[in-house]
């Protein structure tokens, strides 16, 4: 009797990354309060009175003794601050990256658990992959990848705060209104550094998917990749129709390569064993996961 590949546990979240994203969401709530409150912290500190035009306190403008080197502080204040808590707020490492690290180690995981459930010819333990050199070259990569994302996230996070004070003491706003601003600003950031959380642990997960399947069929084992979709609420039609079906690395790749199809997907895939001509060796799971697929669109029509 063939041996079947290992589904996810939990069908609603085939990725399996609800730790990693928990670690990574805990980060995200314990910094950007702590920037918010610092930029806040910092403007009021900012000296500054008011002026009414025709005796009417709603015309009232407000004026700060700030300068030129004044403003250039507080700019290098909160680029430093914003580093110190983003760049370096996890035992010194960057919020998020450490989380796509593990994302991708559990990867990497669940594929040796599947391939050895599938394949005696399969020898390779998870201990010997873990301390080999492709490994080690690639989990780098991941790391490299997520830094960027998050170098860019604390750029843009500093740049529009930096904006939002010049901007709203030169027109003379009121405290009260830059400081919702900069509250308004900061819940953006927030939520922008949970989609890129979500997007960058899961495809982080799916990198190590992939990965492992190249270097089993590097090794003599004849795989394809069958698709898992999520089939909630929020699942994309052209996501949810591939649930069941095989496909290439290339082909896995080149839809994640297009139309945005990576940010916020709870999509997974794992390897199956496939004869010479790709078709899997046994279409038990696949058919199952087929008639999931057209059951939950029919429900949902």
């Amino acid at each position: 009797m063939i041996r079947q590949p290992i589904a996810p546990r939990n069908g609603q979240a085939p990725t399996q990354t609800s730790r990693q994203l928990q670690k990574a969401h805990r980060q995200i709530y314990e910094v950007m309060p702590e920037v918010r409150r610092r930029v806040i912290q910092r403007f009021e500190q900012v000296q500054h009175y008011t002026t009414t035009g025709n005796r009417d306190d709603a015309q009232r403008t407000y004026h700060y003794l700030i300068d030129e080197a004044l403003l250039a502080s507080i700019s290098d204040y909160i680029m430093q601050m914003i580093d110190d808590l983003v760049l370096r707020g996890d035992n010194g490492g960057p919020i998020i990256v450490g989380a796509a690290q593990q994302a991708y180690q559990t990867g990497v995981a669940y594929q040796i658990a599947n391939f050895q459930a599938q394949s005696d010819v399969f020898r390779r333990t998870l201990e010997e992959t873990l301390l080999s050199a492709p490994y080690r070259t690639r989990i780098g990569l991941v790391r490299a990848r997520v830094f960027e994302e998050m170098q860019g996230f604390t750029a843009e996070t500093r740049k529009e705060l930096q904006r939002i004070l010049a901007d709203g003491m030169a027109r003379g706003l009121s405290p009260r209104d830059i400081v919702g601003q900069i509250e308004a600003r900061t819940g953006v950031d927030e939520r922008r550094a949970e989609r890129i959380a979500r997007t960058e642990i899961n495809n982080a997960h799916r990198r190590a998917l992939l990965d492992q399947d190249e270097q089993a069929n590097d090794e003599g084992i004849r795989t394809r990749l069958l698709w898992f979709s999520a089939l909630s609420s929020t699942t994309r039609r052209w996501h949810g129709s591939r649930h069941g079906h095989t496909f290439t690395r290339q082909e896995v790749s080149d839809f994640y390569s297009r139309d945005a199809n990576g940010i916020n997907c709870l999509c997974s895939v794992r390897s199956i064993l496939v004869d010479e001509n790709g078709n899997p060796l046994s279409e038990v799971l696949p058919d199952r996961l087929r008639l999931q697929g057209a059951k939950f669109f029919k429900e949902a029509a």
